[in-house]
């Protein structure tokens, strides 16, 4: 058997052969099993696998993707093993969907907003002023992907087998002087993301700059923007802490969500006990082990720490340049979703604007997709309402820096 630096190393030979592959013009899909159909008799290291992603290695939401490459290379004895790319090493993090395009990846972490005309049935989350319980988000998609035939069509079409959705916690947004409302964010430049946080930050009066995480620091220091609306990983992972020193909670809820996706050809090449065992994983996942590391944190098989929210939170309290972080009050979070989402010139609601956005992007009935959805979300809701799992994150850390 071989150790797990030893399986590192031929995964790493593995993936440079792929890459001669791809470019001969391979598929990239699995080796013939030596166990066949449900044997499970099958050679460790048999499928070396690469994944492409987004997560920063001090983003909380790394800890998903770690623990789910942990569980597959455990389950299946160490019949599938990745090759753990860092974020956005192999492609742009506008772009990852080129990795699954052209082989050199067959595993795919990203954010859905950044390539909404190929990831929208993922985007659902990113309607604002909705649910805020994560786990509800992720175990109601993990069934809407699994059982809508519509959603199931879409992906299919893009070559694509969603394994997991979790949202990326309550928007916060930071700027150097006090935000109290939305009369406040008229005419502010703002780095911003989500298909609908954006409109609704148009229809205040800002002017939003669509610019990736990794760009986010710098667009700072270049004076291209001059507030920024990101999760709380922004404060700390993207380092916006240190050039931004109020912090507020708007109301929004929930902006934005990662989406772990296999590459569907590759997937389907599996024997029927390795697509069991990754279904099991994939069912924990959704079922409150994603909640779990995100807001506690994760340290993978080989020793290394991801951090968590909670930890996170801690980082944000000792960061000297932070002076406030608060949240807006329900009187004032009405106003700001009265003023709708501004696109082109026309104010939508935050449902009309994701169906918009869905049918243009190709998905066959959006709107039964959408009810789909909220189904879901209000069965899950009900299921995960424990505040360990339902609260976010961001009012937990809110209520703490201010005790």
């Amino acid at each position: 058997m071989f150790s797990r630096n030893q399986r590192r190393l031929a995964t790493a030979v593995a993936a440079a052969a792929t890459a001669v592959a791809v470019l001969a013009g391979c598929s990239g899909s699995p080796a013939p099993s030596s166990g066949g159909e449900g044997g499970g008799d099958y050679a460790e290291g048999e499928w070396e696998v690469t994944i492409t992603s987004v997560a920063a290695d001090q983003s909380v939401l790394r800890p998903a993707q770690e623990w789910y490459m942990d569980q597959v290379e455990e389950r299946t004895d160490g019949a599938i093993t990745f090759n753990r790319t860092t974020a956005n090493e192999i492609c742009a993090q506008a772009d990852q969907y080129a990795c699954i395009e052209d082989g050199s990846a067959q595993l795919l972490v990203t954010v859905p907003n950044y390539q909404p005309s190929i990831f929208v049935p993922n985007s659902l989350p990113e309607i604002t002023f909705g649910p805020t319980n994560s786990a509800a988000i992720t175990a109601a998609m993990a069934e809407l992907t699994e059982t809508n035939e519509d959603v199931k069509a879409f992906l299919d079409a893009k070559n694509l087998y969603s394994v997991s959705t979790w949202s990326v916690g309550n928007i916060l947004v930071g700027s150097n002087t006090p935000l109290e409302g939305p009369a406040d964010l008229e005419g502010l430049t703002m780095r911003t993301a989500g298909t609908i946080a954006a409109p609704n930050f148009a229809a205040a009066g800002v002017v939003p700059t669509q610019v990736t995480a990794d760009e986010a620091y710098n667009s700072f220091s270049t004076g291209l923007v001059s507030a920024a609306a990101g999760a709380m990983d922004f404060v700390v992972a993207w380092k916006l802490g240190e050039v931004l020193k109020h912090w507020v909670d708007t109301g929004q809820g929930v902006y934005s969500e990662f989406a772990m996706y296999w590459a569907k050809d590759y997937y389907d090449e599996f024997p029927d006990d390795i697509k069991a065992t990754l279904e099991e994983v994939a069912d924990e996942l959704n079922s409150g082990a994603e909640i779990e590391v995100w807001k506690n944190g994760y340290d993978s098989a080989d020793g290394t720490h991801f951090v968590g929210t909670d930890e996170q939170c801690e980082m944000i309290s000792s960061i000297p340049n932070v002076e406030t972080l608060t949240a807006w009050d329900e009187e004032t979070v009405a106003e700001f979703e009265e003023l709708g989402a501004l696109v082109d010139g026309e104010t939508y609601t935050n449902e009309e604007l994701w169906v918009r956005n869905a049918t243009a992007a190709g998905l066959t009935n959006a709107e039964g997709v959408l009810e789909d959805y909220w189904t879901l979300i209000e069965k899950y809701e009900a299921e995960y309402d424990d505040p360990a799992l339902s609260i976010d994150p961001v009012t937990s850390c809110i209520e703490s820096f201010n005790g």
